[in-house]
């Protein structure tokens, strides 16, 4: 009878120690889904994945097969935003210049509530996010 319960119970544990963990701690907490434009500002859709509320989130919102300069890059970030756990939001941003081209919208930093950031690496990336601008009038 013990030796059934001590194997049953070793069993529990060779399970709980080989499954994945439930929620890992270095998956990008900000899943892109969709994305919308007009001539001059693009619209991000996107999941907060993690666990905690996300106070500070930046983009990087790079025009492709165009040089830009400093000046010309879009400012994607929202510096004092309360995003909570497990929801989708819309953001809004201004794409200097008319042109028609695509924006590559990728997530630069996470600050979480309690003022960890995360920032993304070549092995914890985030999926980007590609936008088709249309010409501007």
């Amino acid at each position: 009878m013990m030796e059934r319960m001590l194997n049953s119970f070793s069993f529990a544990l060779l399970s709980a120690l080989m499954a994945p963990p439930m929620d890992v701690k270095n998956a990008c907490p900000v899943t892109l889904l969709s994305g919308s434009s007009e001539p001059n500002s693009i619209s991000v859709i996107f999941r907060t994945t993690g666990r905690l509320p996300i106070r500070r989130l930046e983009f990087t919102c790079t025009r492709v097969g165009m040089k830009t300069t400093k000046g010309q890059e879009a400012q994607c970030t929202e510096p004092n935003a309360s995003f909570v756990p497990r929801s989708v939001y819309t953001v809004s941003y201004v794409i200097p210049g008319s042109a028609a081209g695509t924006v590559l919208v990728k997530v630069k930093s996470v600050t979480f509530s309690d003022g960890n950031t995360w920032k993304p690496t070549k092995r914890d990336p985030c999926r980007p996010l590609t936008i088709k601008l249309p010409r501007g009038k």
